[in-house]
């Protein structure tokens, strides 16, 4: 595979996950945000992930992954522990909570763009350290398209950095309260404002198009004037929605680099993602296949809102 067979290069974490949730309890999962959103990109077009990997990983676990052509050669091993992520879901699973976040090599081992990789035509930032977000960048040959997922750490804790790189971003994906963290919103993150005020702040910033993730209840996306609800896939049964943000990611990039509408890839993204939430770890989206997927796209409502009048004000 040449470089200009690479659609998508993802910069993120491959993790070891600790999931709890009204389905079970499970420990020394596969996951990671780069984990996810490749295995997704990787049913519909070519993707490779740029990260560090601990030496107390079991390169076994990423088997699945060369099975699925995702390029491996911008993973790098590195001396000391892996990324370790521990979580506990609310019983409707739309809810949270982080128990502990140890980043190991992650955050201490610069990240290494492979030479095949640095002229991938998309570039998906996702959740974890804006360091390595910026090596990364600074390492790619003019992506024809740079977006960013994150995680609700990034944005309260680095909000200036992460600020600072939405302005190199053409395409922000983000849920509801990492939107309130990002615009510093006063109010609650159920506010229904929220998402015309956010997206007003963040299209100042530079990126084009504004996804805005709402769990269960689907994303809505602005692009210009337009804002249009894409719901999620009914009667789903979420056993972990780890992954779930990174898959769909994922696989709406995968299907912008098909020259796919930008709707038309959100509605693909978030059948992606229903398949992700039914299993532990991955092994929903190993199980998804493009019919199976297609079929569950045609179960979701696309709904256009009322045109907004953005706030065009100086930034």
């Amino acid at each position: 595979m040449n470089a200009a067979e690479i659609d998508l290069a993802v910069v993120g974490a491959i993790a070891l996950d600790e999931i709890h949730s009204q389905a079970g309890d499970i420990d020394q999962l596969l996951g990671g945000s780069a984990i996810y959103s490749c295995l997704a990109a990787s049913l519909m077009a070519s993707s490779a992930p740029v990260s560090v990997i601990g030496n107390d990983l079991d390169r076994g676990l990423l088997q699945p992954l060369h099975d699925r052509g995702v390029r491996m050669n911008s993973v790098i091993e590195a001396d000391g522990p892996n990324f370790r992520w521990g979580c506990r879901y609310s019983s409707s699973g739309d809810v949270r909570e982080t128990l502990y976040t140890r980043a190991g090599v992650y955050d201490t081992v610069p990240v290494v763009v492979a030479p095949a990789l640095q002229c991938a035509r998309l570039l998906l930032l996702t959740a974890g350290n804006p360091d390595q977000n910026r090596r990364a960048l600074e390492q790619m040959s003019e992506p024809e398209l740079v977006a960013i997922d994150t995680i609700e750490r990034e944005v309260a804790e680095r909000r200036d950095e992460f600020r600072d790189q939405l302005r190199r971003a053409d395409l922000v994906s983000i849920n509801t309260l990492e939107a309130a963290h990002l615009i510093q919103w006063p109010g609650s993150e159920d506010d229904p404002a929220l998402p015309e005020a956010a997206w007003n702040e963040i299209r100042r910033m530079g990126p084009r198009i504004f996804v805005l993730k709402k769990a269960s209840q689907g994303v809505e996306v602005f692009q210009d004037d337009r804002r249009t609800l894409v719901g999620a896939v009914p009667d789903i049964d979420a056993v972990d929605p780890t992954g779930a943000g990174d898959s769909f990611a994922g696989a709406l990039l995968s299907c912008l680099a098909r020259g796919q509408d930008l709707i038309e890839a959100t509605v693909w993204g978030c059948a992606v993602a229903s398949f992700a939430i039914e299993r532990f770890g991955t092994e929903g989206l190993l199980r998804a296949a493009p019919d199976a997927i297609r079929s569950r796209a045609a179960r979701i409502t696309v709904q256009e809102q009322a045109q907004h009048t953005p706030n065009r004000g100086s930034g």
